[in-house]
């Protein structure tokens, strides 16, 4: 099979590998669309995946082959590849005491979809539902992430919000909270694309960081109380610090995105309003399933993040990852082995 192998830090070369085998209590399966995720750019970019190996772990597909103790799947079964329930006697990952995203949860690849095969746990995959198209399917994992954000929130329903940033965690966080019933939903994104995008799939406003003041419009827009909770899912320089600036007093800013670099903060800005930061990493099998549940009832749509362009194949992975280490105006990529 094809797949994009790590050889080096920001190098990936497309190579025939052999496809692999399910075991025993394994599946394999047929990858229809893979998406190309931050965590992967960042992996790319820093040199934090190791030498050989296959990222990915945004995909979709069908069931190829089943292993001889698998009956839960059989050949041709639409499946998103991750967020099954962990059975009995296989604890979840767990992160640690003194857990680095940087250095810890970013140097193992995962699951390998940059390849037209995965094999995974035959109890790993979510069976994905007649009506939800390969397109909406594809954004299973990253909005999980945006669902798993919400929960751990202090986001009430008839709550005004706001999201910092339009790429895709945010777009889906902001699809997530108006499926919670939020009141409003602010959003602030510099690009035009993205920010069309967030207009596209309901956002309340649209703020542009560089032409606006964001924190004085979201004031404004709060009766002069400021946001009860906000999103950060840009991680650029100035969101964190604009984040605590506009939420009122005791509001939440809930940290979604990653930043690599260091990011400036002016405590005595927000310190006397006794605002949280609450952080947001990952997330659970029953955020995937929840995802499923909200694409069942059509609540979640591709259509403004996953369009034409938005596809590569094989022989563009390169130049995409590099392209992608800089902001860009586009949403998401998705590979099509």
């Amino acid at each position: 099979m094809k797949a994009a192998v790590i050889r080096g830090e920001q190098q990936i070369e497309i190579e025939d590998v052999p496809t692999p085998e399910p075991g025993p209590d394994e599946v394999l399966i047929k990858i229809k669309y893979s998406g190309l995720c931050g965590s992967d750019v960042h992996r790319f970019q820093y040199g934090m995946a190791e030498p050989g190996s296959i990222m990915g772990h945004e995909f979709c597909g069908e069931i190829a082959a089943v292993g001889a103790n698998v009956t839960e799947w059989k050949e041709g079964d639409r499946v998103v590849g991750g967020g099954g329930s962990n059975p009995d006697g296989i604890p979840r990952p767990t992160s640690g005491p003194r857990y680095s995203a940087r250095t810890v949860g970013f140097k193992t690849p995962g699951w390998g979809g940059f390849a037209e095969y995965a094999v995974m746990d035959g109890w790993r995959p979510l069976k994905l539902p007649d009506n939800v198209s390969w397109e909406t399917a594809v954004l299973a994992e990253p909005c999980a992430i945006a669902v798993h954000a919400v929960r751990r929130s202090a986001f009430r329903v008839g709550d005004q919000v706001v999201v910092l940033g339009a790429g895709p965690i945010g777009l889906l966080t902001q699809q997530v909270l108006q499926a919670g019933g939020a009141r409003a939903v602010y959003v602030s994104e510099p690009a035009p694309a993205r920010a069309e995008a967030a207009r596209k799939l309901g956002a309340t406003e649209v703020f542009d960081p560089v032409s606006e003041d964001v924190v004085s419009r979201v004031v404004e827009l709060t009766d002069g109380l400021g946001a009860p909770l906000v999103f950060d899912c840009a991680a650029a320089k100035p969101t964190l610090q604009q984040g605590f600036e506009m939420v009122r007093r005791g509001g939440q800013v809930t940290v979604v995105s990653m930043a690599w670099e260091e990011v400036p903060l002016l405590t005595v800005e927000w310190i006397g309003r006794e605002v949280e930061m609450k952080a947001s990493y990952g997330a659970a099998p029953e955020d995937w399933q929840i995802v499923i549940g909200l694409m069942e009832q059509g609540k979640i749509e591709s259509g403004p993040m996953i369009g034409k362009d938005s596809f590569i194949g094989f022989d563009q992975m390169q130049a995409t990852l590099t392209r992608l280490m800089t902001p860009q105006d586009d949403i998401q990529s998705v590979l099509v082995p």
